[in-house]
């Protein structure tokens, strides 16, 4: 329950710092107009009772839309899309699952993906699901390597795209004049357009997901993330992907780059990275995320963000 708790301050703190205009809206039918705005014919059902007001927002930069959503109940959407796009969606919070182009996406909290849908768009999502979205003219993107791709928005190679889009929902000022000067917009969007081409897909296109990855791999990623605080050890995760040691190191290292133990550090650090952004001591957020000495622990952060965990106990961010 406390980890939830700071999970809903974490996705709040992005709901309260943008400065887009927000509908409350205690209907879906009225969610789902205001979200046709932005991302195309879009209708939202209500799979449980509305506990909460909905909160979408939203904002045009040429190329780019992108939209804030927070609907407040367990809800199905569907949107029909219009032109050729890719669809960034990022979940900041909650859990839910999308059906494009015939196959089923999870979407995680503090995951993204990038789709090209060739058709009409189904999903559900929890009642907590807080999310951003992209769309994204597909002129834009010129990789097919990226269409389909998972990633975790902890990846420091993304920051420079996910922090420019921050400073663009944090400044009201900046939002209207979007909206009232085409040269202004068009600037925008041309720094967008840069940041996506040259820091965002070439870090996505390196991490994309091969639907070839063995079922070893898949069950020791699944395992890992279910015994996550666990005192887990190599022979354990080996045990539960049914291979040995050796073969389970040669095909993580095949499919992921990393050994298997060293996807367990960074989902832990993932952790603690969280836990700090939503406001956690450095000392707490490390021992709550398994790491027991600071300086061990200070070093990997370094290693993966490129900080030191000091600098992040007060700084805003849009993704954790």
């Amino acid at each position: 329950m406390v980890h939830r708790c700071r999970l809903l301050v974490l996705a709040m703190h992005v709901l309260s710092h943008h400065k887009l205009p927000l509908l409350h809206s205690h209907g879906p039918v009225q969610a789902g107009q205001h979200l046709s705005q932005f991302l195309g014919i879009t209708r939202v059902t209500a799979l449980g009772d509305l506990r909460r007001p909905a909160y979408v927002g939203g904002a045009h930069i040429g190329a780019f839309s992108i939209a804030i959503v927070a609907l407040g109940a367990a809800a199905a959407v569907e949107v029909a899309p219009p032109g050729d796009f890719f669809a960034m969606m990022l979940c900041l919070q909650g859990a839910g699952e999308m059906r494009v182009n015939g196959r089923l996406t999870p979407v995680r909290a503090h995951h993204g993906v990038l789709i090209r849908p060739r058709g009409p768009m189904s999903a559900e999502f929890s009642e907590d699901c807080v999310r951003l979205v992209v769309r994204i003219d597909s002129k834009l993107i010129d990789s097919p390597h990226v269409n389909g791709t998972c990633f975790e928005l902890s990846n420091p190679a993304l920051r420079p795209w996910f922090e420019y889009v921050q400073s663009i929902l944090s400044s009201r000022a900046l939002i209207e004049a979007i909206a009232r000067d085409a040269v202004v917009c068009a600037r925008v969007e041309d720094l967008m357009a840069t940041l996506l081409q040259r820091t965002c897909l070439p870090a996505l296109a390196e991490q994309s997901v091969d639907v070839s990855v063995s079922r070893d791999v898949r069950r020791a990623e699944a395992y890992v993330r279910d015994h996550l605080m666990d005192g887990i050890r190599l022979s354990d995760i080996a045990h539960a992907a049914g291979v040995s040691e050796r073969t389970l190191q040669a095909n993580f290292m095949r499919a992921r780059g990393v050994s298997p133990m060293q996807f367990l550090r960074n989902l832990r650090l993932d952790t603690a990275r969280e836990r700090i952004l939503s406001g956690l001591s450095v000392a707490q957020a490390a021992f709550d995320s398994g790491f027991w000495h600071q300086g061990r622990f200070a070093k990997y952060y370094r290693e993966r963000f490129g900080d030191l965990p000091s600098a992040n106990n007060q700084r805003p961010f849009l993704v954790s």
